[in-house]
């Protein structure tokens, strides 16, 4: 019953969505709404949401304020949308649907089903996930989504550093434990958002490009060359393949990575490759881009039909005033998308002047401010735009490390920004703006942990994808000798992001994050603890207490350091709290901790006194190599 009420409740904020965005008349088809609607709709219920759960915390009362709201969004843009324009849309629909574009996203829809299916998967007791970047970036959203879901963690703070502001970009884990409370398991409540919402950006990218373009070949390629992103690492793979005892062993199970974490070999030395495959590396691990990239397509939608609306000043304001909207909301779906947005918009604003860019930065000033005022909270801020050359290059020629990353795809971007005729003048004007997306995180540090500029090179390669596609589709259309040349690029283009895709669908990319003990523990752990009770544990990635939704005093080390925050004092309390000893007592009440949890890897790293523990704190459990103590009075 739970999973039926996640999906009614999905599929009426998606609906809700579509109509926002019907609001634009005349601007965008029937099925570019259809893309929309998903990404505007969900976005959304996660803010109705989360603006209910901040008053009333998660629970029944506020999920039925939640649907309660939602529904009366429904019933007033119904009043607006007549019967006959219903109606009139249905036969439109009908009447723009044709095979290829069933076949091609019917092919879309099985690779993202089967790529998110293996997010969340059990086993024998297990909790297992696939691809291995899920190993190590997805318990930290457990621990959020926990949180969120049997924590009561409202107004949110960081799980993983208790007593901490929390400014990761949460909305996205906090819509995971809204279906989780509603009654969906945790394999749907993950799904439900990350399909829906990965499935639109195929939509959602094909339509930046066509507007770009008005290419059709070029807008569905696209979507391929922006979310196969790979560079000349699959020279690699003919290297392991030549190296193979069994070929048919080797490509069933891919030795390694090729788009990330690996060293190209060159007559110029090794080359790191660190621009790593959009779907494995970034969108399946790094949840919040599937708000951001989505969300940052459709405003770059509506800035360019806008600055394109020459006769109609009204519909030119009304597409400003949505961007604005969607701008605003933002900065706690993706932070680097809204500063991202932002900094584009200063620069479209100087190329093309109107005053009616107004109606655009007031909406998103007034909805941006609190978020941005709450993400100032946070010590990050000071390792900002600091410079660094040449992003992840290392020792190694800028130049050369982006040929080996990117491949042939900036002498692609060059070829069609340069080629006279193939891209309008105003086309061309309006790029500029986002050639900042690739200066900045090449020249500065926009994260702590440098690779994390991909985040906004990511969004570039958004923007710059439709002019790439729009060569190979000009040469598509040419003798056969062009039409060859253009798919060897295209294979260039692509086969290292497909090489990583496959490998996240192959049986190498499985990995156990929690075993059957482990989520036993996290079930007394919720059961036998209080909400905001927190708890010290060995400070590793994937401990019982991601499923428990308690605060842990520490937390993973390599977490924390990308989020910015000085654990070093905290660290040192710790091993004090842990190890035992006099000083143990004095670091406990010094951190305000409830519980202590002593597993395997407590004892591994600590080597704790537990005859100590026991003669002084009340234990509350003693299950499977797991002994939790309670050390308030």
């Amino acid at each position: 019953m739970g999973s039926v009420l996640a999906i009614l409740i999905t599929l009426l904020a998606v609906a809700n969505g579509y109509r926002l965005v019907s609001l634009l008349r005349g601007s965008f088809s029937i099925w570019e709404r259809a893309c929309a609607g998903p990404v505007v709709g969900l976005a959304l219920l996660s803010w109705i949401g989360f603006l209910a759960a901040l008053v009333g915390g998660l629970n029944a009362a506020t999920i039925s304020a939640t649907v309660l709201v939602e529904v009366g969004v429904w019933v007033a843009l119904s009043r607006i949308a007549s019967v006959r324009e219903a109606l009139a849309e249905v036969r439109a629909a009908v009447g723009a649907f044709d095979l290829r574009s069933g076949a091609y996203y019917l092919v879309w829809g099985v690779l993202l089903f089967a790529l998110f299916a293996r997010v969340v998967m059990f086993e024998g007791g297990a909790f297992l996930t696939a691809p291995l970047n899920n190993y190590g970036d997805l318990p930290f959203h457990l621990s959020a989504v926990t949180s969120f879901a049997w924590g009561d963690n409202f107004p949110p703070s960081n799980p993983i550093f208790a007593g901490s502001r929390f400014t990761y970009p949460f909305l996205i884990d906090f819509l995971t434990a809204f279906f989780l409370r509603t009654g969906a398991g945790w394999r749907l409540a993950f799904f439900i958002e990350n399909f829906i919402l990965a499935l639109a950006l195929v939509g959602i990218v094909e339509m930046v490009a066509f507007r770009l373009t008005r290419n059709r070949l070029a807008a569905r390629l696209t979507p391929i060359i922006f979310l196969f992103n790979g560079g000349f690492g699959f020279l690699n793979f003919f290297n392991d393949l030549l190296n193979s005892k069994d070929l048919f062993e080797t490509l069933g199970h891919l030795p390694r990575t090729y788009t990330m974490n690996a060293m190209l070999p060159t007559r110029f030395g090794e080359i790191p490759l660190r621009w790593g495959n959009a779907l494995t590396t970034l969108i399946l691990p790094q949840r919040s881009l599937l708000f951001g990239l989505p969300l940052v397509g459709l405003i770059l939608s509506f800035w360019w039909t806008a600055l394109r609306e020459n006769g109609d000043r009204r519909q030119r304001r009304g597409l400003l005033v949505a961007s604005g909207i969607l701008t605003g909301c933002l900065p706690m779906l993706h932070a680097h998308s809204f500063f991202s947005i932002v900094i584009a918009s200063l620069i479209l604003v100087i190329l093309f002047w109107s005053s009616d860019w107004i109606v655009f930065f007031v909406p998103a000033f007034v909805l941006a401010l609190p978020q941005v005022l709450y993400l100032m909270g946070t010590p990050v801020r000071d390792e900002l735009f600091k410079g660094h050359l040449g992003w992840e290059s290392g020792s190694a020629s800028p130049v050369l490390f982006w040929l080996a990353n990117a491949g042939p795809f900036l002498f692609l971007l060059i070829a069609a920004l340069g080629t006279r005729g193939l891209i309008e003048a105003r086309t061309r004007r309006f790029y500029v703006a986002f050639l900042v997306w690739f200066v900045l995180p090449n020249v500065v540090l926009l994260a702590p942990w440098p690779w994390d500029n991909i985040k906004v090179l990511m969004l570039w390669a958004l923007a710059s994808s439709p002019f790439v596609a729009l060569v190979l589709a000009d040469g598509f259309r040419r003798s056969i000798l062009w039409r060859g040349a253009s798919a060897i690029l295209l294979v260039i283009l692509t086969l290292s992001g497909i090489l990583d895709v496959a490998r996240a669908l192959s049986p190498v990319e499985k990995a156990t994050l929690f075993g059957e003990a482990e989520m036993g523990v996290a079930g007394l752990l919720r059961a036998q603890t209080a909400p905001g009770a927190v708890i010290a544990h060995a400070p590793v990635h994937n401990s019982p207490l991601c499923l428990a939704g308690r605060p842990s005093l520490m937390g993973y080390p390599g977490h924390l350091w990308t989020h910015g925050i000085d654990y070093s004092s905290r660290e040192r309390d710790l091993e004090t709290i842990l190890s035992g000893g006099p000083s143990a007592r004095e670091a406990i009440t010094r951190n305000r901790v409830d519980y202590l949890l002593i597993g395997p890897l407590e004892r591994r790293q600590f080597s704790p006194d537990e005859k100590a523990m026991a003669a002084e704190f009340a234990l509350v459990f003693d299950q499977s190599e797991y002994r939790l103590y309670r050390v308030t009075k």
